[in-house]
């Protein structure tokens, strides 16, 4: 089973409310998987303030006299906690996501560098990266092309060569310039490095 992380937390609060809103028992031992240390003191903090309460005052017989002083059972309490714990989530979920794929991406990475340093001699290093990845779990990026990318690939040209058909001469001619400014750098790149 798959490690539980904070972008599993919300659907498991909300499963934990559900239950614990139809009346079903709820472990307790959920609290510390699903509350972080603050929700789990808050949790205490609302449920010793219950026992202040019951020390006080006698056990309310209707519901008017519970909300007036504030009479909650365990099950309310945790309710009331979960549901605060699944709102912060909420309010943070595209940075946690954010936080989970900077990991798996430095998990990926850390794996394709040791495949990579750790190839034998005479093995492709970027083969060996690439299988590493996918002994870890990961799905390498072979570079293959789809469908898609061929249609993107059409629809620019196309655009290009109606952009192209639109320009002045003068456009055209300082494009010429660029095209030739670009094969000279790239033909003395190359004899630098002969």
């Amino acid at each position: 089973m798959p490690k539980l992380n904070q972008t599993h937390l919300p659907d498991r609060l909300r499963e934990a409310i559900e239950q614990l809103e139809r009346g079903d028992e709820v472990d307790a031992k959920k609290n510390t998987t699903l509350l972080n240390d603050e929700q789990q003191q808050a949790l205490e903090d609302a449920w010793n303030q219950q026992q202040v309460l019951r020390k006080k005052y006698k056990v309310p017989k209707t519901e008017e006299e519970k909300k007036k002083i504030g009479w909650k059972d365990k099950r309310e309490v945790r309710i009331e906690i979960y549901k605060k714990a699944l709102a912060d989530l909420e309010e943070n979920i595209f940075d946690i996501h954010l936080e989970q794929l900077e990991r798996q991406q430095a998990k990926a990475t850390k794996a394709y560098l040791k495949g990579y340093f750790g190839a034998i001699e005479g093995q492709n290093k970027d083969s060996a990266g690439k299988i590493e990845i996918q002994r870890a779990g990961f799905k390498a990026n072979y570079g293959h092309r789809t469908s898609r990318d061929d249609e993107v690939r059409e629809m620019e040209e196309e655009l290009l060569k109606r952009f192209e058909a639109e320009m002045t001469d003068e456009e055209r001619e300082q494009r010429e310039l660029l095209k030739e400014t670009e094969r000279a750098q790239e033909r003395a790149r190359k004899n630098r490095f002969k």
